[in-house]
């Protein structure tokens, strides 16, 4: 039961939003900065995918990121954490000024944003897996739609019942969701996930995308081998990747191998490391990237332990 648990921990990171996904590139040792003193830290048994939503709808080219978490697998520490980078982060974007970080994948795709992520924040990403909103719906709705708590402003918010919140949704007369916990279908689970109209805009929809991925995690835990064989087979025609079929596997019994369950949740910017501005007519977060390095240094590669 212990390994088929994990096994589903990979095709839930795969599944939604954010999909699952495996391994990949290994880099043996990473040098980070560790408070005052420079620390060598062997990273071969950590491996970070990108799990991107991509802001484009129908027959559009490629838009800006709307989603970015990082999901970080530490075989050693038999963790598995998941990172969001808001959108809003005003960084350095290389070959291009300086903007919103989600511009980075409208302008050159998976390798400019992990180029992105990785100079201004020195996080290591082994590969990506990305999908847009019409490929999340079908992504849920593939593993049997997910059982998310919602409080009674969320559920009338998915069914429309609130036309008073920064973008209304059409009222939906079909759909009984009520506080509590609910059973959300692909098209239900996105709504829900990029809700800002309700609690504190941006930063409340990470938690909420995060908790997507979570209960998609809780969902596939039961599958057995060949069910969830067969859901990445299903899956990886739907999705844009950098990763093969052969690192997927690899990766799946990466994270067999872990032996827990448990998800740990940050965010990028941290709390108290950053500043609201706006600049050039958008309101953006200008990061303190020393504070944000030696945070994910910190959370991800044990720096400074």
């Amino acid at each position: 039961m212990r390994s088929s648990i994990l096994k589903k921990g990979l095709i839930c990171l795969g599944a939604v939003l954010l999909l699952e996904s495996p391994a990949v590139t290994a880099s043996a040792v990473y040098t980070v900065k560790a408070q005052e003193n420079d620390a060598t830290v062997d990273t071969s048994n950590i491996k970070s995918i990108l799990l991107i939503g991509q802001d484009k709808q129908g027959d559009q080219t490629r838009q800006r990121s709307d989603s970015m978490i990082l999901a970080t697998l530490d075989k050693d520490q038999g963790t598995i954490s998941l990172t969001s980078f808001m959108r809003d982060l005003y960084v350095a974007i290389p070959g291009y000024s300086s903007t919103r970080i989600n511009a980075a994948y409208a302008y050159g795709g998976m390798e400019l944003l992990d180029e992105t992520l990785e100079e201004n924040f020195g996080v290591q990403i082994d590969g990506n897996v990305e999908v847009d909103f019409e490929v999340f719906k079908v992504l849920v709705d593939k593993v049997g739609g997910i059982d998310l708590e919602l409080t009674q402003a969320e559920a009338d918010y998915i069914c429309g019942r609130d036309q008073s919140v920064l973008y209304p949704q059409p009222l939906r007369t079909d759909w009984d969701l009520q506080e509590g916990v609910n059973h959300l279908d692909g098209e239900q689970a996105l709504i829900h996930a990029r809700n800002r109209s309700i609690g504190n805009s941006d930063y409340r929809r990470t938690e909420r995308q995060q908790d997507v991925l979570k209960a998609a995690f809780a969902k596939i835990k039961d599958l057995n081998v060949l069910e969830i064989g067969g859901l990445i087979k299903d899956v990886l025609p739907l999705v844009t990747t950098d990763l093969s079929l052969w690192d997927m596997t690899g990766y799946a019994m990466d994270v067999m191998s872990i032996g827990t369950d448990e998800i740990q949740s940050y965010r990028i910017p941290e709390d108290g490391s950053y500043t609201p501005q706006t600049i050039d007519g958008m309101q953006v977060l200008v990061p303190n990237l020393e504070q944000n390095r030696e945070y994910l240094q910190q959370i991800l590669y044990h720096a400074g332990e």
